[in-house]
């Protein structure tokens, strides 16, 4: 996604981690600074990763484990990217 927006996030991934009774664990990373999407340009840089703790999946149903995914790697992004973030709602 372009730097500074929120992606779609879809439910596959929680469905595999119930499925197999395995946790998720999230990851956040910067590399739209230096990486802008559809871009041919790869400019040097810094990128940031975030790995975030295991987020269990035991008894969880798909759409709730990945609304907590999804919000904790879009809190870990304004964190990680602020300035990408300073003119977008929270």
């Amino acid at each position: 996604t372009p730097r500074g927006s929120q992606g779609v996030y879809k439910s596959g991934a929680a469905r595999l981690a119930i499925e197999c009774g395995l946790p998720i664990v999230p990851i956040a990373a910067s590399s739209a600074k230096c990486w802008p999407r559809k871009s041919f340009l790869l400019r040097p840089g810094v990128i940031d990763v975030a790995i975030g703790p295991p987020i269990a999946s035991a008894g969880r149903q798909p759409d709730e484990l990945m609304r907590e995914v999804e919000a904790w790697i879009e809190a870990e992004m304004r964190r990680l990217d602020p300035e990408a973030y300073a003119t977008k709602n929270p």
